[in-house]
């Protein structure tokens, strides 16, 4: 079954667990209540995260080239984000729930944040990960299967090839 704590399902879970190493260095900007990230963060002040700030202020605070991994596993639609902002008492308007504006900004501001070989887990409803342009090339894909009327999980992971990136 679906879960709004995408790490509990269990096909996800065990994927993450293959990757996720202890003692390496991880960060999650949407991180919600079951991120195994050192640095994590949620929107939501009683998550039990490291920070409580928006996603792209907490990535852009991580220093470059620190991370062994990074997880982006952000609200998957214009309506979860709506419900995100509403529940903490944010504004929510068009602008704040364009979610591929949100999605490609975080992206931009994490891949210089990644070591080279670093791995980047992406959760959602579609395969896009971060992509070549970034310096990324994919290594797995999940396809986790809810039934019914529910939406399939896509779960990429990816490895950077290349140190930095320019996109301008």
């Amino acid at each position: 079954m679906p879960s709004k704590h995408t790490f509990t399902i269990k096909p996800i879970e065990e994927l993450v667990n293959r990757y996720v190493k202890k003692g390496e260095i991880w960060a999650d900007p949407f991180s919600g209540w079951n991120s195994p990230a050192t640095y994590t963060n949620d929107l939501n002040p009683e998550a039990p995260t490291t920070s409580h700030i928006d996603a792209e202020d907490f990535t852009a605070s991580l220093v470059d080239g620190e991370l062994d991994g990074f997880i982006f596993d952000p609200p998957y639609s214009p309506r979860q984000i709506s419900e995100v902002y509403s529940n903490v008492g944010r504004k929510v308007g068009m602008e704040e729930t364009q979610s591929g504006r949100l999605y490609r900004r975080v992206k931009t501001l994490a891949h210089p944040k990644i070591k080279p070989n670093g791995i980047v887990i992406c959760c959602g409803w579609n395969s896009a990960g971060f992509g070549k342009e970034r310096g990324f090339e994919m290594i797995e894909v999940l396809l986790v299967f809810h039934g019914g009327g529910h939406n399939d999980t896509i779960v990429t992971v990816e490895r950077k090839l290349q140190q930095t990136m320019s996109l301008t």
